[in-house]
């Protein structure tokens, strides 16, 4: 969810016809105002979910497992 750009490829290709597009940008809302982060703006900006900092690998009960 955090990686979409919202070009609709997902729902076209969706066989049940769900509205993909609609739930995916609802989704990349809620992430934006969590993270501040809007997909696609600026590709060197790391993607939230898929990157971790030292400082929240540090937080109590944090367990990152590869």
């Amino acid at each position: 969810m955090d990686s979409c750009v919202n070009c609709g490829q997902c729902q076209d290709a969706c066989s049940t016809e769900l509205p993909l597009s609609r739930l995916i940008f609802m989704l990349n809302r809620e992430l934006a105002d969590v993270f501040k982060y809007e997909p696609g703006m600026d590709i060197n900006d790391p993607i939230p979910l898929k990157s971790v900092t030292d400082e929240e690998l540090a937080m109590a009960g944090a367990d990152i497992q590869f």
